[in-house]
């Protein structure tokens, strides 16, 4: 099997420049560069060889695919070299022609095979490398489409790529662009496969160009395509971002973006600065205390004055507060309100006259003056966050070999130096994988605007794709009344936010995703589909959808029907990767059984959806599930840390001001529990359901508490 697809250790800071580090590597040379005869490099997973007449072949030793191409000139020289890059040792393989060095890498201990294309000469922007006969036969495809928020296809191959392609035994490989992310133009068709080829738009390609395309393999279909993004974060020198990396990722915030109550409105009597404090105050009121507010498109002027009618043609006239709505600037009303600002940004409108002063690329400025300047005015105003939106066409710059990462790259270091953090939104697939080389790039849009029922799916499967390239994604605006939204958006590990009307709130629903202190209580990682629905939805798109995340070791489990009359999902602990057995709790009607090793439970849609708590019952024959009054029980932020021996050790840890914690587990008979830190009230155990329950309150410090639970 496989088993080196665990997640690729990424070691190093810093950003790469191109496909590999040229000053993180030594590099030794076979003794005499021939083109007489084939010359082959190896690892445990292929095999790779290059021949005198330019021919080249991959073969996986386990599945026994095979990716043969061809070169468009015969090698004058074929090279085996070796050396060390940012993803560990190699060995490759170099042909030379009179216009190319066309070179095939492999890793000793990863499953990762890297293609590098290198111009000697300029040359015309036609000849492909790598480019292959065809695709092992028999394989399923999953990919995301060139159009806005990256939508996810089955049985197509998007042009940016990554390329997903996998059998029945989820064997899989996982291919796209190591670099120059923007402007590839990976193509499957009667003429071969291309995946190194780029946007025919680039007519040229300047001598010393060099295009790296990333082929990953491995078992499992997320693991796979999670170690080819961490496969990418390494080798750009990108580290893993916490999912409480900022305040938005931290804590409970305020949107006023599309489809919220407070998208170019206000209450006509209080204005706009009048309304959000209101906003604020009132969540304050409730016991769901806003950590900062989002400010949408309306915050800045644009061309034909500041309108809904308008929100899609009129771009920022300049990227400063509008007079109108905040008469003393941005940085006075920061005071005011008191809360971090997540701001949202549009393109360059015709008539700004930021197209006289600064450097631009289409509707976006290059120019690092201005990405400096505006980064200082944001970081004085109290940003903490800037999105940048549009990014599918309006606020994408030329393609070019040079401008879409200079857009880019100067935003992104320029917010760095200011301590401001970035979102994307309205992505292309390109600009997942370019966020790879940005460490302040930390969250993403995944779907279309107003988190609703029929975003559910692209919300899933984007998501994926955000958490293989190390983002956290953003499901997008939603009103508390909405629980199973407030569910996904909760479990996906990353941003949750509502747009209620003041009157409005749902304070009960927002209390089960957050501590008093409006920390977000949430899973490890974002909820995704098993590996089971890429199979289901390849072949027969349609059945019910089951998407899981864990914390720590428990895990959360969505499902919901997608075709007619369906009234279930069946889920097994063998798909969720559950080796013994668990006890798993219905969140939705507060019911629970224990599943043996090897069963299966079914999730029931008595409300269009079904939401499982899933906690594998350890040596000692107990099950902790945590605070089953929160979306998510176990979540790190409110027990982060919880051991499984021949004692269940227990951490537990307070906002301030709360006094107790109500922690509920399975045991087959009544347990003794012990604080060895804080206190316990009586332990209330149910014969029927083996459930116990036990107050906790924490020590003198009031931060933490420590329990021991064991079977009598």
């Amino acid at each position: 099997m496989l088993s080196w697809i665990r997640a690729v250790t990424r070691k190093h800071a810093g950003v790469c420049g191109g496909v590999c580090c040229a000053a993180a590597m030594a590099i030794a040379a076979s003794s005499t560069p021939a083109a007489a005869q084939t010359v082959r490099v190896e690892n445990s997973v292929v095999r790779v060889a290059l021949m005198p007449s330019g021919e080249y072949q991959i073969r996986c030793r386990e599945t026994r695919w095979t990716l043969s191409g061809k070169l468009n000139g015969k090698p004058e020289a074929i090279t085996r070299k070796s050396g060390t890059d940012r993803l560990g040792a190699w060995q490759e393989v170099d042909a030379r022609t009179k216009t190319q060095v066309a070179a095939i890498r492999v890793y000793a201990d990863k499953p990762v095979v890297l293609f590098r294309d290198k111009q000697l000469t300029e040359r015309k922007n036609n000849d492909v490398f790598p480019v292959f006969e065809a695709l092992p036969p028999g394989l399923m495809e999953f990919s995301y489409a060139v159009n806005t928020f990256a939508k996810y296809e089955f049985g197509q191959l998007g042009g940016e790529g990554p390329w997903v392609l996998f059998n029945r035994q989820r064997q899989t490989m996982v291919m796209s662009p190591a670099d120059h992310f923007l402007v590839a133009d990976m193509t499957s068709g009667p003429g071969g496969v291309k995946p190194g080829g780029l946007d025919p738009k680039i007519d040229t390609l300047p001598a010393g160009f060099a295009h790296g395309t990333l082929l990953v393999l491995g078992n499992g279909i997320t693991s796979t395509l999670d170690a080819w993004g961490s496969a990418l974060q390494t080798m750009n020198g990108k580290q893993p971002v916490p999912n409480d990396a900022d305040v938005v990722l931290d804590k409970f915030g305020y949107w006023t973006d599309h489809y919220a109550t407070y998208y170019y409105k206000y209450i006509p009597k209080l204005g706009y600065e009048g309304t959000l404090m209101a906003v604020r105050d009132k969540y304050q009121q409730l016991g769901v205390p806003l950590a900062y507010m989002q400010l949408d498109s309306w915050w800045y002027p644009k061309q034909k004055g500041n309108s809904l009618a308008a929100m899609g043609v009129n771009g920022e006239t300049v990227y400063r507060a509008d007079k109108k709505i905040f008469p003393k600037g941005l940085k006075a009303f920061h005071q005011e309100l008191g809360l971090p600002f997540v701001v949202h940004a549009r393109w360059v409108a015709p008539n700004s006259p930021y197209r006289h002063e600064y450097r631009m690329s289409r509707n976006v400025i290059l120019s690092k003056k201005f990405w400096n300047k505006t980064a200082k005015y944001l970081h004085n105003g109290g940003v903490a966050v800037y999105e940048q939106d549009w990014l599918d066409h309006n606020a994408r710059p030329a393609i070019n070999l040079t401008d879409p990462q200079e857009f880019l790259g100067n935003m992104a270091h320029a917010m760095a130096r200011e301590g401001l953090a970035i979102q994307y939104c309205m992505p292309l697939p390109g600009y997942y994988m370019a966020s790879t080389r940005y460490q302040n790039l930390e969250t993403i849009r995944v779907s279309d605007d107003g988190f609703i029922r029929i975003r559910w799916d692209y919300f899933l499967y984007d998501s994926a794709l955000a958490h293989a390239v190390g983002l956290w994604p953003w499901s997008d605006v939603f009103m508390s009344k909405q629980l199973p939204e407030l569910i996904l958006s909760t479990l996906s590990a990353g941003p949750m936010g509502v747009g209620d009307p003041i009157d409005q709130i749902d304070t009960a629903n927002l209390k089960r995703a957050m501590r008093a202190d409006s920390v977000l209580l949430k899973p490890d990682v974002p909820v995704r589909p098993v590996d089971a629905m890429y199979l289901s939805d390849a072949a027969n798109p349609g059945a019910p959808m089951v998407a899981a995340t864990h914390s720590g070791g428990e895990l959360e489990v969505f499902a919901y029907p997608r075709g007619k009359g369906e009234r279930q999902a069946t889920v097994s602990l063998k798909e969720l990767g559950v080796t013994g057995p668990a006890y798993v709790w219905d969140w939705v009607r507060h019911t629970g059984r224990v599943i043996p090793t090897g069963g299966s439970f079914p999730m029931v849609f008595e409300t269009g959806w079904a939401y499982d708590v899933v906690a594998p019952v350890g040596k000692g024959g107990i099950g902790v599930l945590g605070d089953t009054s929160k979306i998510v029980p176990l979540a790190a932020k409110r027990f982060p840390k919880v051991t499984y021996a021949a004692n269940t050790h227990v951490t537990v840890t307070y906002a301030a001001g709360e006094e107790t914690v109500t922690v509920t587990g399975y045991a087959k008979d009544r347990p003794d529990v012990h604080a060895e830190r804080g206190s316990v009230g009586p332990v209330d155990y149910d014969t029927a359901t083996h459930l116990f329950r036990v107050a906790v309150h924490p020590a003198r410090d009031g931060h933490e508490a420590e329990l021991v639970v064991r079977d009598r």
